[in-house]
């Protein structure tokens, strides 16, 4: 397993954070995903055998934020 994070230009609310931890958790490989408000970011450990950078910054563009 490796863990990232992830800079997202957005994040205003407590909703915003639900609607990511969904989104990035719902990818294949994904372990574990914990959204910080007050940081704006994301830290998500995966299997980079399965998942990566790519998918995860597409997955939080889809959902309408930017990465930074």
């Amino acid at each position: 397993m490796e863990t990232t994070t992830i800079k997202i230009d957005g994040i205003s609310c407590m909703g915003c954070v639900k609607t990511l931890t969904g989104v990035l958790s719902g990818i294949d490989g994904v372990n574990q995903v914990v959204v910080d408000k007050d940081t704006a970011s994301a830290s998500v450990q995966f299997d980079p055998a399965v998942t990566g950078q790519a998918d995860f910054k597409q997955a939080i563009e889809d959902a309408g934020y930017d990465v930074v």
